[in-house]
């Protein structure tokens, strides 16, 4: 496999390979149509999981696991840390994201977030993250992640099986666009009902922002990437929903690192993503992330009440 790229930190090519071999390995399952279909076991937050959450979580830990450099594998799908060496770094990986909407025939991805000197959940803060990033396993496998403070696209030709990554230099576009699901808006907080409602409010010729939601955050990323916007998980009255639904460690955190290398940024509705204390590796935590004028509005809708 020719990846074509080399990362700005010490140490790290390998790590890149062994999680675009994973990518590659997950991609071909899905290409053959396999792994969509309910297993017979849940996550370590009981959420019920498909075959391909089964394969991929192990297509991952298989190849990372084989690299001198890491020292911990963490995954959504596992309950543990799992120590596979001395080496400096630590992975964190949603293994497959949007494995529901997969069935459906959206894109789904994996999510992916690498530490330095993580030894405890507390290590797993956006303080420490080095890099973090997204596949997506859609028309073409593709990938979107920071390296450092360095963005990058990635893209695999199906024809040679090599990848092309090529630098994101421009910044994060700015678009009214808002990816967050309307079905739960009566459990919201008032500031957020607020909040949206003002968003897509199309009196006295105002145009109203588009509401996109894929249920697949790596597709409502990679549109974030592409055009600008906000992504809305919030937190709902709702049981099962007081604290969100996204894992602070596994999805928040890599994907607000990306972001804001790109000058976005994020909130929990108070705090930025990367301030956050982890208190656990399963901690979930409301998240938006965005371009920073909408994170700042949509901060001061949450003060005002």
């Amino acid at each position: 496999m020719a990846i074509g790229f080399k990362s700005q930190l010490e140490n790290m090519d390998g790590i890149y390979s062994a999680l675009f071999t994973a990518a590659e390995t997950i991609y071909a399952v899905l290409q053959k149509g396999e792994g969509l279909k309910f297993a017979t076991s849940s996550n370590e937050s009981g959420d019920d999981q498909i075959e391909l959450d089964v394969i991929a979580d192990n297509a991952f830990y298989d190849t990372l696991s084989q690299d001198p450099n890491v020292r911990y594998v963490v995954s959504e799908e596992r309950p543990d840390m799992n120590k596979v060496s001395d080496g400096p770094y630590s992975v964190a990986l949603d293994p497959i994201d949007g494995s529901k909407s997969a069935l459906i025939g959206i894109p789904c991805g994996a999510i992916f977030g690498i530490w330095k000197d993580a030894d405890s959940a507390a290590d797993f803060h956006g303080g420490n993250i080095l890099a973090g990033g997204f596949f997506v396993f859609g028309m073409t496998l593709e990938v979107y992640f920071a390296d450092g403070g360095k963005v990058y696209k990635g893209q695999k030709d199906p024809l040679t099986g090599t990848w092309t990554v090529l630098p994101i230099a421009d910044p994060m576009p700015s678009a009214d666009i808002i990816a967050i699901n309307g079905q739960m808006q009566k459990v919201w907080d008032k500031w957020l009902q607020d909040y949206i409602n003002d968003a897509v409010d199309a009196t006295d010729g105002k145009k109203p922002h588009n509401m996109r939601w894929f249920a697949s955050m790596v597709s409502d990323m990679k549109r974030m990437v592409l055009q600008g916007g906000l992504f809305a998980y919030p937190s709902a009255n709702f049981k099962g929903y007081e604290s969100g639904k996204l894992r602070l460690v596994y999805e928040a955190i890599p994907m607000a690192f990306l972001i804001h290398a790109m000058g976005g940024s994020s909130t929990n509705g108070d705090t930025c993503i990367l301030d956050l204390p982890v208190e656990k590796l399963h901690q979930k935590v409301p998240v938006f992330i965005g371009d920073k004028a909408k994170i700042e509005a949509l901060e001061a809708y949450k003060k005002k009440g």
